[in-house]
């Protein structure tokens, strides 16, 4: 052992098969080695047997090398290792994990803490039966001990592949808090700490709150988990770690310093692991690699940590409890695809959905995010909220979409693929006070947006419509309507990805009811809310970025409109109830009523006439079938000079809003009124 770090050893990794361990041994001095079995090696005696011969065979005792055991992640029936589930076949592959171990004098063996649930099951899941996990574990311990071996519970990473190619989500495990409240309940568990496994699921906090209920992303700093989980550690996961998905990386390869995190875990943890994804498992170059890289960390003189920069936390309310459903499991392997390693531009990226948007896409790791907004302060906000070691993704823009000479050189100096349009002015009853502010932004900035686009040659545009679009009642649905049809007309004619995604009342967001109620909440004072009895449709702002960046997936399929399929219906009294119990003060909801204002109506929809909704598509999201009338949108263009000032232009856009039937939905092929 080394002077400086007296307790770890350095292991490389295969599973019981001879070819893999031939490989391991080869062309070096190791120190060790952990065996991951697969499921076959669990299947009966038989198979235990010949993995042990296997080992032996191969000749690692005769190496005198360290040898550290790993279950597998399924059972031979193919089913997923669940800890809730402990079943005859999970009874016999957990005795068989620990007689392996045994055998091959493997002071431990290692089992991922997790519940694998396909998308649809996690978002429909309750509460972890708590009783399962911990019989499970508990048997699990005991199985182990009687043998000689510690059993160590293994934190994991927030999307599971399983080698499968699939994506399944556990509701424990990513937190080092779960492992340390387990071990409370099972005292006689260690942990094995894996590095990438912790950064991913940092990631995902970061990205989408809420899904796993941990909102707050600063206590998940890798070097937290060190210390967190260190002193009660047997075995450390050695790899690097890239945005969502990056698992199991080349030592260096990826986004962690894991110099001074090695150097710290030689300090805590007997075994360190050179666990790399190969992309062929018969070899092991860059597990070698990382091998020696982990060497030569431990070798480093200690050093302080660096502390973790201190940030204001976000707000943690959790907006999922008061629609009382868990918000959509995005779609991650399309997503990576369609944004990874991308430019993408946000107009409105100041605003709360755009930052929460821009925020989501920045987990897929694109080439660059550009956030345009016309107001300074949201724009100064967002940069200065944003995590300084991610700041070099993002570009702030401060640019007006109601100046189009303007947009269209940021658009031709950022050269985005994908733009998504969320500039926008929302307020119903000041649309009826101002409504040349709300066509020279909603209707000629989005124009604005659109041209540019296709003068860029952006493949991909996504704006953001409203559900008050579907029946166009006031006059900012009706801009949001005409909008719609602008997004249609501009695919018809550029022959490229346009659509356009209806939200609906976004909780949280800036200036909504939602988060007024909350504030008044919190500080106990009455709720000011316009009628108890208004329906509306409500999602969670990470819904809704999760919704708008899915949109893109939907215009690669040729989708004009989408929407969420099933957002959650409350009156505005039961939100104000909702929230009042949740943040309140208590007893009886208070609430002071205002009226309904100009151009607001009892009630929305999500569709109009002649459009229903498909079938989901993907979680959260789905098409609007229907023609969308563009006879609007083609007798504005007809009349708008290209280089019309904003006067002139919103003479237009106010006349078009007036005339009756450019708005109102037509059969295909319907020719507009000519005067």
């Amino acid at each position: 052992m080394k002077a400086n770090s007296p307790r770890s050893v350095t292991l490389l990794k295969a599973a019981p098969v001879p070819d893999q361990l031939a490989d391991r041994l080869d062309g070096g001095d190791w120190r060790g080695i952990e065996i991951a079995l697969m499921p076959a090696d669990v299947a009966d005696d038989d198979a235990i047997d010949r993995a042990v011969q296997t080992v032996s065979d191969v000749g690692v005792h005769l190496h005198q090398l360290s040898i550290t055991a790993e279950a597998p992640v399924a059972w031979p029936s193919g089913a997923f290792v669940r800890v809730d589930r402990l079943d005859d076949e999970a009874r016999s592959g957990i005795e068989r994990s620990a007689e392996f171990a045994a055998r091959v004098g493997s002071p431990v063996l290692t089992i991922h803490l997790f519940i694998p649930l396909s998308p649809d099951e996690f978002r429909s899941s309750v509460a972890v039966d708590a009783g399962a996990v911990e019989e499970f574990l508990g048997f699990y311990a005991k199985a182990c001990l009687r043998r000689g071996v510690n059993p160590l519970i293994e934190n994991v990473p927030p999307i599971l592949r399983m080698r499968t190619r699939g994506v399944f989500l556990s509701p424990v495990g990513g937190h080092w808090r779960d492992l340390l409240e387990w071990r409370e309940r099972v005292p006689e568990l260690g942990f094995t700490i894996d590095t990438s496994h912790a950064a991913l699921f940092r990631s995902f906090a970061t990205v989408y709150p809420g899904l796993f209920a941990h909102p707050w992303d600063e206590e998940l700093e890798l070097g937290r988990y060190v210390e967190e989980l260190g002193p009660h550690a047997e075995v450390a996961h050695v790899s690097d770690a890239h945005g969502l998905l990056g698992e199991g990386l080349p030592y260096g390869s990826g986004e962690l310093e894991l110099d001074p995190v090695v150097r710290r875990l030689g300090e805590l943890v007997p075994f360190v692991v050179a666990e790399i994804n190969e992309a062929d498992p018969a070899r092991s170059v860059e597990m070698k690699r990382a091998y020696r890289a982990i060497e030569r960390a431990l070798e480093l003189p200690p050093v302080e940590p660096k502390p973790a920069r201190r940030r204001v936390p976000t707000d943690s309310f959790d907006w999922q409890q008061v629609l009382e459903r868990r918000d959509p499991v995005p779609s991650v392997l399309e997503l990576q695809e369609r944004f990874g390693g991308r430019r993408i531009l946000l107009t409105g990226g100041g605003g709360s959905i755009g930052g929460a948007l821009a925020t989501f896409l920045g987990g897929f790791r694109p080439e660059r995010i550009t956030l345009v907004d016309g107001h300074e302060s949201s724009l100064i906000a967002d940069r200065r909220a944003r995590d300084p070691q991610t700041l070099d993704r993002f570009h702030h823009v401060l640019c007006d979409v109601r100046e189009p000479g303007r947009l269209e050189r940021e658009l031709a100096a950022a050269k985005p693929e994908i733009v998504f349009h969320l500039a926008a002015y929302k307020h119903v009853d000041w649309a009826e006070i101002f409504p040349e502010e709300f066509v020279d932004t909603n209707l000629h900035g989005s124009w604005n947006v659109l041209r540019a686009a296709e003068a860029a040659g952006v493949e991909t545009v996504v704006v953001a419509s409203t559900d008050k679009a579907a029946l166009a009642q006031s006059f900012y649905g009706r801009t949001k309507r005409f909008m719609e049809q602008l997004t249609a007309f501009a695919a018809r004619r550029a022959g490229a990805q346009r659509t356009a995604v209806r939200l609906v009342n976004v909780l949280g967001s800036a200036g909504a009811a939602s988060e007024i109620f909350l504030t008044q909440a919190r500080a106990g004072v009455p709720l000011t809310v316009t009628d108890t009895g208004m329906v509306r449709y409500w999602i969670t702002m990470s819904h809704a970025a999760c919704l708008v960046a899915q949109a893109a997936l939907l215009a690669g399929e040729g989708v004009s409109l989408c929407s969420p399929p099933d957002p959650v219906m409350l009156t505005v009294g039961e939100l104000a109830e909702r929230i009042w119990r949740l943040a309140g003060p208590g007893g009886e909801t208070e609430i002071e009523l205002l009226g309904i204002r100009r151009g607001e109506t009892l009630s929305e929809v999500l569709t109009g006439p002649g459009e229903a909704l498909s079938d989901e598509r993907h979680q959260g999201i789905c098409a609007i079938e229907g023609e969308i009338p563009t006879v609007g949108a083609a007798w504005v263009i007809e009349r708008l000079p290209s280089g019309a000032g904003r006067e002139e232009a919103r003479a237009i856009w106010l006349e078009a809003m007036q005339r009756p039937g450019l708005l109102a939905p037509t059969r295909s092929g319907a020719e507009a009124p000519s005067e």
